[in-house]
């Protein structure tokens, strides 16, 4: 994969997951639209933190589009997220509460394709 359409899958994927970040600033708010119910102050404040990793995560891949440099190992750690988020996703897919998250499985299963065709192909000699 080229460095010109690596930017702009980076850009995209950086963009929609940062989106998944605005949970951290009304949980609540963005859970309901999912179709996830968390009433609980402890799951509030785990699907909380989750956002701001998430956040964390899309910025790093916004980042990864000028750094060449850092690109391969920010891949490697947000590819290990996504796969465990997929993973953990696919083992409970017909669970009627997390109905709501399939479509960030898709898009992270998606990314997970495109970051392994990309670091495959740049692989270190």
């Amino acid at each position: 994969m080229q460095e010109k359409l690596i930017r702009p899958i980076l850009y995209v994927s950086g963009i929609v997951t940062l989106l998944g970040g605005l949970q951290f600033f009304a949980p609540s708010a963005v859970l309901r639209l999912s179709g996830v119910a968390v009433t609980e102050t402890t799951g509030l404040f785990y699907a909380q933190h989750w956002a701001l990793l998430v956040l964390v995560i899309g910025a790093m891949l916004l980042y990864a589009v000028r750094h060449v440099e850092l690109r391969r190992p920010i891949l490697l750690a947000v590819g290990a997220e996504k796969l465990g988020l997929v993973g953990m996703l696919l083992m409970q897919w017909s669970e009627p509460a997390l109905q709501g998250l399939h479509p960030a499985a898709a898009f992270d299963a998606t990314c997970l394709v495109l970051y392994a065709i990309y670091l495959l192909r740049r692989a270190p000699a």
